[in-house]
């Protein structure tokens, strides 16, 4: 017991991965038992079906495979006209024969890193390490890229892992990757390839629902990566909230490109089909970036009825897919476009709308919630009864109040953007809670009036127990054990800010990347948004608003920017022209709408503004790059200054 009250768990080569007594229910887990001792859940007919508390996600699978053996499970759809389908009988056979080999050579509780390729050897690695008594721990592949092989190679270390499952695809490279790694003892990380074998012996233990699930690592778009302990009891609870609050059925399918280390395409896109008995369909996410068609496509030829995305998504379908790629798509079988993982844009959904719904798409699919790893998933659902888009008062929003002055019910096909602005902020509204208890308080921790600004707390079943490892102990009491000032807990603390406006949740930031200039409460999206649009080269790129490194309420904003054809046509000269008026003209805006000092603007090329796996802004790492020089810049404030002014180039600040 550590001197803050909260166990410190989770410590490497522990004999089994599950919560002692002391720990259920406990400060540090956020987690208690059901009052009613029994679990509920929506089944095909719509009734609500009882399950027993000793139950786990496990137990619903198994249940898909004797009663619906030849249903697909996972689809995967590489290229058009390409599928590679997995039923539950094959899914659990070939499970079950890796879940022996993992338990023959592995200990109860240890560590596999569950290396994500889009393919459905994932998920057999996911079911595996469930049945022989491992910890999986989704991740990406290590990539070519030395931050990309430093992220997994952390998160290997952090969690002590024994053995990394990978599809033969990459087998080779992983392998070679791994042979300098050393666990905490000093002994090696063993390499398993799932290979779909389904000879030899099988294995099915049937995992406790206080058993660890597995480590979700968060995407450290404010901070570094943690891995966030899911029980099998919050995967279940967070999976019977989930499917009764959408109405989902075992007939929908699911269609996503989001990837498998991602919480919500590891938890929302194949868990829940999964244990619902459904169909999960799998986008490569390298397609979707490459082509973002190929995720509508997909939609079209499984006939896929709930899909999910951040807003990057939906807007690069909004802005790149052509008019003949448009004719060959039907999105009429959508019930729910849901969104989530970063601050959703009304414009771009409004775009999104416009664009799809000659092809089938209703505005009505759109469904915004809100979550985090740290709650296994979604706290807030959409409830269409409601407004899904509200305009609220610039001025009030500053000083930390969400003023509505109009409402939207739902997104409906708009001739013209221009059409929906006006006066005022728009937000989406992030829907209500279901599952979770939801607070918005203040920095005493007091519960705060419907409309005032303060940041999220939760509590329920769906609430992990903590993060792993006593490194994490100290963020692990900080962030999972707090105190409500009518001294209620342990409560959740988010670091998300939000406000609550007719009992829905509408999201306004990060406590973390909050800018305050002058007493006023600034949002960095709000400024990257209007950024981008000034200038074609701009438009629908990723761009991070921070404040200076060293310089208190001076921002500095890093923008990707494809200068436009006329102005390269004009030689090198007129180029440079270009990139200098831009760096300004963005330099000035920015001044004017923040009201703060500007120290600098730097424009980069696509792909180099920092972001998440989801294509959440690293906007504390973009801080970081400019801060060290290491922005490989078009073009700069401080470096157009010194082009008008040379005699001062050097000298400023």
């Amino acid at each position: 017991m550590s001197s803050s009250g909260h166990v410190n768990l989770f410590t490497p080569r522990a004999t089994a991965a599950r919560l002692p007594p002391d720990r259920r229910g406990g400060a540090c887990a956020s987690w208690r038992p059901r009052a009613s001792g029994r679990s509920r859940r929506r089944r095909a007919g719509g009734d609500v079906g009882v399950l027993p508390d000793d139950r786990t996600l496990v137990d619903l699978v198994r249940d898909h495979v004797r009663e619906r053996p030849d249903h697909p499970a996972v689809v995967v759809v590489p290229e058009v006209g390409e599928r590679r389908t997995l039923t539950y009988a094959e899914l659990d056979a070939q499970a079950a024969a890796l879940a022996a080999r993992l338990a023959a050579r592995h200990e109860p509780g240890d560590r596999a890193l569950v290396l994500y390729s889009a393919t459905a050897s994932f998920v057999v690695g996911l079911l595996a390490c469930f049945s022989a008594g491992l910890v999986p721990v989704p991740s990406p592949l290590p990539g070519g890229q030395a931050y990309q092989r430093e992220r997994v190679r952390g998160m290997l270390a952090d969690c002590d892992a024994a053995v990394v499952l990978v599809d033969p695809t990459a087998a080779i490279e992983t392998t070679e990757w791994a042979v300098p790694l050393r666990r905490a003892d000093g002994g090696p990380v063993a390499v398993t390839v799932v290979d779909g074998a389904t000879d030899g012996p099988a294995r099915r233990d049937r995992p406790d629902p206080q058993d660890v699930a597995f480590l979700q690592y968060t995407s450290g778009s404010t901070s570094s990566p943690k891995g966030v302990v899911v029980t099998h009891a919050n995967v279940l609870h967070h999976h019977d909230t989930f499917t009764t609050t959408l109405g989902l059925v075992p007939d929908d399918v699911f269609c996503s490109w989001l990837p498998g280390y991602h919480d919500f395409g590891l938890v929302g896109m194949l868990l829940v089909p999964l244990g619902l008995g459904a169909t999960a369909v799998v986008v490569p996410s390298t397609s979707f970036l490459k082509r973002p068609v190929r995720w509508l496509s997909a939609i079209t030829e499984t006939g896929a009825t709930v899909t999910a995305s951040p807003n990057f998504g939906y807007d690069q379908c909004a802005r790149r897919v052509r008019d003949d790629q448009l004719a060959e798509l039907d999105l009429s079988r959508l019930r729910w476009a849901l969104g989530g993982a970063e601050p959703v844009d009304p414009a771009v959904l409004d775009a999104f709308t416009r664009r799809f719904e000659p092809v089938g798409f209703r505005g009505s699919a759109h469904g915004p919630g809100y979550g985090l790893a740290e709650a296994t998933l979604t706290a807030t659902y959409p409830d269409r009864r409601l407004p899904l888009v509200v305009t609220a008062d610039e001025t009030a929003l500053a000083d930390g109040r969400l003023v509505v002055t109009e409402e939207a019910s739902y997104l409906s096909a708009l001739p013209d953007a221009a059409a929906v602005e006006g006066p005022g902020t728009r937000l989406v509204c992030c829907g209500v809670p279901s599952g979770v208890e939801l607070r918005v308080v203040d920095g005493e921790g007091a519960t705060v009036p419907d409309g005032a600004v303060g940041e999220v707390w939760l509590r329920g079943d769906s609430v992990a127990a903590g993060y792993w490892g006593e490194a994490a102990a100290t963020a692990t009491a900080e962030t999972f054990g707090a105190v409500a000032a009518d001294g209620t807990g342990p409560w959740l603390r988010t670091g998300d800010l939000g406000a609550l406006h007719g009992g829905q949740l509408v999201v306004t930031g990060r406590i973390k990347e909050l800018l305050i200039v002058a007493g006023r409460n600034l949002y960095p999206y709000d400024l990257e948004r209007e950024l981008r649009r000034l200038h074609p080269g701009a438009e629908g790129r990723p761009g991070a608003v921070f404040e200076a490194d060293g310089r208190p309420g001076a921002l500095c904003a890093v923008q990707e920017f494809r200068p436009t054809p006329g102005a390269r046509a004009g030689g090198a000269a007129s180029a440079e022209e270009e990139l200098d008026a831009v760096v300004r003209q963005m330099a000035a805006h920015l001044a004017t709408v923040s009201g703060a000092a500007v120290h600098d603007v730097v424009l980069v090329r696509p792909g180099q503004v920092p972001r998440t796996t989801s294509g959440k802004i690293q906007r504390g790492r973009a801080r970081d790059l400019h801060g060290r020089g290491d922005l490989a810049a078009l073009r700069s404030l401080r470096a157009a200054r010194d082009r008008a002014h040379p005699e001062l180039a050097g000298t400023r600040p």
